[in-house]
């Protein structure tokens, strides 16, 4: 693996230079361009000093570097903007891809992005600051313990119905610390079956409180200047609470780099996928491309729109005669989309049932 020293050599002067990296946990691969030419390729331990000294080398030039975005991070677009060097994140999906290549070697990968950087063929991640990362993480991680609880309850759920066991409940097998004290107290046929399932309600009740915990933390960021007059705004659409509300600004970040609502929803992958050629014209299902769970989250709290807001509802039961309710709710899902960036780029709180609302935020 090669190493760097700034003593080393100067590669150019007064030029513009695009460099690829083939990010890893251990160990990066570079490739640098000028006017098409390679200048450099070579691997680098995974550390930016080494990076830093190879971007010394090129004096006085303009160096543009492209890496993909994957579990690496943002940091070493931090660092580099830090240190006046443009650095553009793509997304891997966007990548081109050619179809008849079915060599793929981190030494190719690096070059590849060098050259597509220099085409200007790359998409761009948008990235937040460090800040705003840390705060979507914690909304992010409440998210998670929330989906490790319920794996847990179907766990103990899947172990009493394969020993046959029924908690004494007549209100149905909905989770709350009733039904847990039930289950408890189910006559187990062993006290091995026993010790196994009170083990796994052990681990229900800590990742409750862990989630009590992190719901906290989030209400307290969300009265903090940054976010409570926005919190707020959000808060006057039915459906949307506190916590909703922290996703969706934690997740959108600056909402003014989406120029339209077809833009905003096709980062939550609420648009129809398409396959068309001459004549022929037909759309397919959601694109399900984008953020998974913002998309979760627009569907969930549309359920609850639709059954308080009567334009909504309207709207929901047209489509429902036609498409069927699935189709439905994720249509007002990206109507819901819409209502947000309208919201929150023009400052007017949401009116229930206001149809010309509805009507200017799907313009």
């Amino acid at each position: 693996m090669v190493q760097y020293r700034t003593a080393e050599r100067i590669l150019a002067r007064d030029k513009r230079v695009f460099v690829g990296v083939d990010v890893h946990k251990e160990s990066w691969h570079v490739s640098a361009l000028i006017e098409g030419e390679v200048v450099f390729r070579g691997g680098i331990p995974a550390d930016y000093g080494g990076l830093r000294d190879l971007v010394s080398r090129f004096r006085d030039c303009e160096v543009r570097v492209a890496y993909e975005a994957g579990p690496c991070g943002f940091s070493l677009h931090d660092r580099l903007e830090g240190d006046g060097v443009r650095c553009l994140v793509t997304p891997p999906s966007l990548v081109p891809m050619e179809s008849g290549n079915r060599v793929k070697t981190d030494r190719r990968d690096s070059l590849k992005l060098a050259r597509l950087l220099e085409a200007g063929m790359l998409k761009e991640v948008f990235v937040l600051s460090e800040a705003e990362r840390s705060h979507r993480d914690l909304v992010r991680t409440r998210r998670q313990l929330v989906q490790h609880r319920g794996d847990v309850i179907r766990q103990v759920k899947a172990k009493l119905l394969f020993h046959s066991l029924r908690p004494n409940h007549r209100g149905g097998a909905s989770w709350s610390r009733r039904y847990a004290a039930l289950v408890r107290a189910v006559p187990y046929p062993t006290e091995v079956l026993h010790r196994a399932i009170d083990a796994l309600l052990g681990v229900c009740e800590y990742l409750t409180e862990q989630i009590r915990a992190v719901s906290r933390e989030i209400l307290s960021l969300a009265r903090t200047d940054r976010y409570r007059a926005r919190v707020e705004l959000l808060r006057t659409i039915p459906g949307i609470g506190v916590l909703t509300a922290m996703e969706i600004l934690t997740e959108l970040g600056d909402l003014s780099r989406f120029g339209s609502n077809e833009e905003l929803a096709s980062f939550l992958g609420l648009t129809p996928s398409e396959y068309s050629s001459g004549e022929s014209i037909r759309q397919g299902r959601i694109t399900h491309c984008g953020n998974t769970r913002l998309r979760s989250s627009l569907v969930e709290c549309s359920w609850v729109l639709v059954r308080r807001d009567p334009a909504m509802r309207r709207k929901f039961d047209r489509i429902k005669r036609v498409r069927g309710p699935k189709r439905a709710i994720v249509a007002v899902a990206r109507t819901l989309s819409a209502c947000i960036r309208h919201v929150l780029l023009t400052g007017e709180r949401y009116i229930v049932g206001h149809e010309a609302a509805k009507d200017a935020a799907n313009q």
